[in-house]
């Protein structure tokens, strides 16, 4: 490193960093440019399909698109269904108010099956959900391999 001609006079030379060499610089830019062409290169598909993928064509769209759809199919009924049941849970209480007499524990059963077997009930549904998800995009990799 070498220190710039104006910072040995002493004016405001606590301020002042010393400048790097030229040398260190075109080294440091070289490197730079091999990990810039490195990362370039790893985006790149490997497989024309792939490409077609990341390049959006008309068929990757499409490809796309499918997998778009069936997805928001998939966690519109997931959703569709947990919020029948969870509405569905007071309405019991009304329609059939002697479920409400029962108890277990101390508790009534609609108190329960709304406080406790409605977690188990959202991570079946959660689990089919991803499981669903994941047989989704696996299709969608193999069509486009």
């Amino acid at each position: 490193m070498t220190v710039p001609p104006w910072s040995a006079s002493g004016q405001n030379s606590e301020r002042l960093r010393p400048v790097p060499d030229t040398a260190d610089l075109d080294e440091l830019e070289v490197l730079e440019d091999v990990d810039v062409l490195k990362d370039i290169e790893a985006l790149y598909p490997e497989d024309d399909t792939l490409q077609e993928v990341a390049e959006q064509t008309p068929y990757g769209e499409v490809l796309l698109e499918d997998l778009v759809r069936r997805q928001l199919f998939l966690a519109i009924s997931v959703a569709g269904v947990h919020l029948v049941v969870v509405f569905s849970l007071p309405l019991v209480n009304v329609l059939v108010p002697w479920l409400a007499t029962i108890r277990l524990m101390g508790l009534p059963v609609t108190w329960l099956a709304l406080a406790v077997l409605v977690y188990p009930f959202i991570w079946g549904l959660a689990l089919y959900f991803v499981s669903t998800s994941k047989k989704y995009e696996d299709e969608f990799t193999d069509l486009v391999k």
